[in-house]
């Protein structure tokens, strides 16, 4: 990371009127900008996902950045931080930073481009589609069909009863990180969050997933879908119906070896695969 001129923030009139966060985030949570001495006309935002933060999405800016484009990497308000903040969240809030961010990206850039892993690729269809982006990178995206069978009722019932509940987690140590003393913050996030679910959060996730099935009708520039085949968070349904659904010029690229996390996969094979593709996809 010596070699690239890491800013650890993102403009502020990205949150205004959003959640502001009480907790300072972790190394791991921290939003990073990289910016060219003299300014490109193009530039990307990357959105990491549900309970993710910034530090996942190290490796793909990092190698966009070198082709010549300014990166933004924001955090998404509740995330990197604790989980009082992430119980304080939700899909208005997470659109609404990703919105504000490609609207005052637009003021600044000839072009804006958008990439998304999981849930940061859902919010990346929406804003791609209302903006009108031309190009658009989803990465395993939680774009949900309406007949996906999702436990909205049960969970809304016990989330009626309780705010969250204890779920097993255990550290990975196979998943290799990318962001300044990785893997340093993982033991702090499990404990905030990847411990718990979290039933107000979880039931906006799946309203944003079945809204970014909707919106990809209305996406007009070229559009990349990196598929995962071990993924076990994404059903493999979901992404057939989603590359279905996008009307524009698209490319699908499944990666056999990839898991969900992708971007710093234990496969380093297909982590390198996914990347390529990004890499490629927003190539000259």
């Amino acid at each position: 990371m010596n070699d690239v001129p890491f800013r650890y923030s993102v403009p502020q009139c990205w949150y205004g009127g959003l959640y502001h966060d009480k907790s300072e985030p972790c190394k791991a949570g921290r939003p990073f900008t990289l910016a060219h001495s003299l300014r490109p006309r193009r530039c990307i935002l990357v959105v990491h996902g549900y309970t993710g933060y910034p530090g996942e999405v190290v490796r793909p800016a990092r190698e966009l950045y070198a082709l010549g484009y300014d990166v933004y990497a924001p955090r998404l308000p509740g995330h990197g931080t604790s989980g009082a903040d992430f119980a304080r969240t939700g899909m208005d809030d997470w659109l609404g930073l990703v919105l504000n961010a490609v609207r005052d990206l637009r003021t600044r850039y000839d072009e804006v481009f958008i990439a998304g892993h999981s849930m940061g690729g859902a919010l990346a269809i929406i804003a791609s589609a209302r903006e009108g982006l031309g190009k658009t990178a989803l990465l395993a995206p939680a774009a949900a069909p309406h007949d996906a069978r999702l436990p909205i009722a049960r969970l809304t019932l016990a989330g009626i009863f309780s705010r969250r509940k204890p779920v097993p987690w255990n550290n990975d140590p196979g998943y290799s990180m990318y962001y300044e003393d990785a893997p340093a913050d993982d033991m702090h996030l499990g404990a905030e969050y990847w411990s718990w679910i979290y039933f107000r959060q979880l039931r906006d996730l799946f309203r944003l997933s079945r809204s970014a099935m909707d919106a990809a009708a209305g996406l007009t520039g070229d559009a990349l879908l990196v598929t995962a085949g071990k993924d076990a968070i994404i059903p493999a349904g979901w992404t057939d119906a989603l590359y279905a659904a996008i009307p524009c010029r698209k490319r699908l690229v499944p990666v056999a070896g990839a898991t969900h996390y992708m971007l710093y996969d234990k496969d380093k094979e297909a982590e390198e695969e996914a990347v390529s593709a990004v890499v490629s996809f927003f190539g000259p």
